[in-house]
């Protein structure tokens, strides 16, 4: 049945008042702005009666009183009205309503998560478990955004939410497994008998004692069980690889390693049994990425009566709903890009750029093809294409490093990997990098300590290097050193004229001529390079605007002014080697601005990734 058919079967609901679908967040993502307008409208009306209450007050006198009293009980049955429509919230849902809401919510968590019950049971490690749950688990904002869809299409017909089963509406996205049977693994026996002898000499009276060893090996066959070798739906597919270990140490190479078994005697020979086996289990060492046919998903959401026009609107229901869930990988819209990431281009040498059309194939397949340029930085920093392997993505396959020897294999691998982590980061771009570098595991680390920054990951890298008894564990800079090749591109600032004394999108413009160059010292232009304060000197002094000196001399040069009036176009400042301000960059908007900095040289940065730094507030140019 779908969702289309399951609303015409709808019928009132008790108490008159419309049910709402997801979350509280769900009804505020729609509804925020009816709810602010109604708002700024009772605080009109509040305003408004209090003035006609003063003046009545100075006119009549006790009769004010009870004028105003009037006044007043009509202004509260006006807040008592929903402004919006049912759809926007208002205040058309009582308290009951709200916790069945949350009930109900609860619903669709449940029947998501019973669809990979099953991957709990498996014999895996709990963090590789945990990454491949989050990662084919459908997502409950589907069946949510499915209702609201439905409510959506029929707007004019009350509905009871305990028509639709969530249940039956997660059905078409769950999970099968399949397993294969396992029936190779082998125990391995070394019996090591000892026989201790004496014997006396009839002449000399002298006992003379020695011992003979004698060794056999016998195997024979372990019990056969079922591993998780393919997880699959009807819009994509996950593909697990068995792994064989080696016991004991669990090592991927037989050894000559033994554990002893048992020991028995008799007479004057002890038999001692030492013990190997080899036990295959999924390999948990990497997270395996779901490969995600868009297009398929699509399909099912228009059989369930979901119009391929609505499909924007349909997977903003969901991403309302669940935040967590990422539209790109399912054929969505990721013009957005998630986590404050701007799109951009590389600055790689032919050698790397030659792999384009490569990289966009592989995204492609997995709706991501919006990161090619980003792909090709990453493959600059891997090897610069001088390696086949040239996304390093052996060792993600459990393979030594460098075993690939097509790039095209290595291209495909190492897409599928940062499609998993790119998942499980929720498209924090960031995270994802860095987890490219050093593996899934590294993301819930983050995610319980704060979020990526460089601190975090060295960290983990420190961490890690110590669990292993290794020196160094990963490149904690990678993010760094990946966008050291990538500049963001074609930014475009929406301010209306007039909010600064310069055009803006103009002095931008001139900057961003020169994204991606590095940072330079001293640095006053384009021939030389720039540095913070001389790239802020030269693109103002371009439009007649005197910012010359350094960022002490810029930081004067302006006046000071609150965060909550910054504007795209104003300055900001920090501390950085000297108890003075030293680092300057123009603000964009967004937690954005434009800089020359040490690491990125000219580009576009966030405001967050500086706040190890003394940030000493934004400042606007005046005349």
């Amino acid at each position: 049945m779908s969702a289309h058919d399951v609303g015409r079967e709808a019928t009132e609901q008790g108490g008159g008042a419309l049910k709402k679908v997801g979350s509280r967040a769900a009804g505020r993502a729609v509804g925020k702005a009816g709810k602010y307008i109604k708002k700024l409208l009772v605080r009109f009306l509040k305003q408004l009666i209090l003035s006609i209450g003063k003046i009545i007050a100075s006119l009549v006198g006790p009769w004010a009183v009870i004028i105003i009293i009037g006044l007043l009980l009509i202004l509260g049955v006006l807040s008592a009205i929903p402004f919006s429509d049912w759809f926007l919230g208002g205040n058309a849902r009582s308290d009951a309503q709200k916790n069945a809401d949350l009930k109900y919510e609860q619903q669709f968590k449940s029947a998501a998560e019973a669809t990979v019950a099953e991957l709990w049971d498996i014999e895996a490690d709990s963090s590789w478990k945990t990454q491949v749950v989050k990662t084919v688990k459908p997502s409950w904002g589907i069946p949510a955004g499915l209702v609201r869809y439905e409510i959506l299409v029929n707007q004019n017909e009350k509905i009871e939410l305990d028509d639709y089963d969530p249940d039956d509406l997660i059905k078409s996205f769950t999970p099968s497994f399949s397993y294969t049977k396992i029936s190779d693994d082998t125990n391995r026996y070394k019996h090591v008998v000892a026989c201790t002898y004496n014997e006396t000499d009839k002449e000399t009276g002298e006992t003379k004692s020695w011992t003979d060893t004698e060794t056999t090996y016998t195997e024979s066959k372990r019990a056969s069980h079922d591993v998780l070798t393919n997880i699959s739906l009807d819009y994509g597919n996950m593909e697990i690889k068995p792994l064989k270990r080696y016991y004991p140490g669990g090592t991927l190479q037989p050894t000559d390693n033994w554990e002893q078994e048992s020991t028995s005697s008799s007479e004057n020979c002890t038999t001692t049994t030492y013990k190997q086996y080899d036990h295959t289990t999924v390999d948990d060492r990497y997270a395996p990425s779901l490969s995600v046919d868009g297009q398929a998903f699509q399909k099912i959401l228009i059989d369930l009566g979901v119009s391929e026009d609505d499909m924007k609107l349909f997977y903003e229901f969901v991403t309302t709903a669940d935040p967590d869930w990422n539209p790109a990988l399912y054929g969505g819209d990721a013009s957005n890009f998630p986590g404050e990431w701007l799109p951009g281009s590389a600055s790689v040498p032919d050698v790397v750029l030659r792999y384009e059309p490569i990289v966009r194939k592989y995204l492609e397949l997995k709706g991501m093809a919006e990161h090619t340029q980003l792909i090709l930085a990453v493959i600059m920093q891997e090897t610069g294409g001088r390696y086949l392997d040239i996304m390093q993505s052996s060792e993600s396959l459990g393979l030594p490093p460098n075993t690939i020897t097509d790039p095209e294999v290595s291209i495909q691998a190492g897409i599928n990997h940062f499609a998993s982590v790119y998942q499980s980061a929720g498209g924090d771009i960031e995270l994802t990098l860095q987890a490219y570098n050093f593996g899934g595991g590294y993301i819930s680390y983050a995610k319980e300590h704060g979020g990526h920054s460089k601190e975090v990951a060295l960290a983990f890298s420190q961490m890690m290097a110590e669990k292993n008894g290794w020196k160094r564990y990963g490149d904690p800079l990678y993010v760094d050193h990946v966008m050291r090749y990538y500049n963001a591109t074609n930014v475009a600032i929406n301010i209306p004229p007039g909010e600064q004394i310069f055009d803006v999108q103009n002095v931008l413009n001139i900057m961003s001529e020169y994204l991606g160059q590095p940072y330079v010292w001293g640095g006053k232009g384009p021939s030389e390079g720039f540095d913070c304060s001389g790239l802020i000197s030269y693109a103002f002094g371009l439009i007649g605007i005197d910012l010359s000196g350094n960022a002490h001399t810029q930081y004067n040069k302006t006046v000071p002014i609150d965060e909550s009036e910054a504007k795209p176009g104003d300055l900001v400042f920090w501390e950085t080697y000297k108890k003075a301000p030293s680092h300057v960059g123009m603000y964009l908007g967004d937690g954005k601005f434009i800089n020359s900095g040490s690491s990125l040289g000219v580009s576009i940065d966030k405001l967050s990734r500086w706040k190890n730094y003394k940030f000493l507030g934004f400042r606007r140019v005046i005349k």
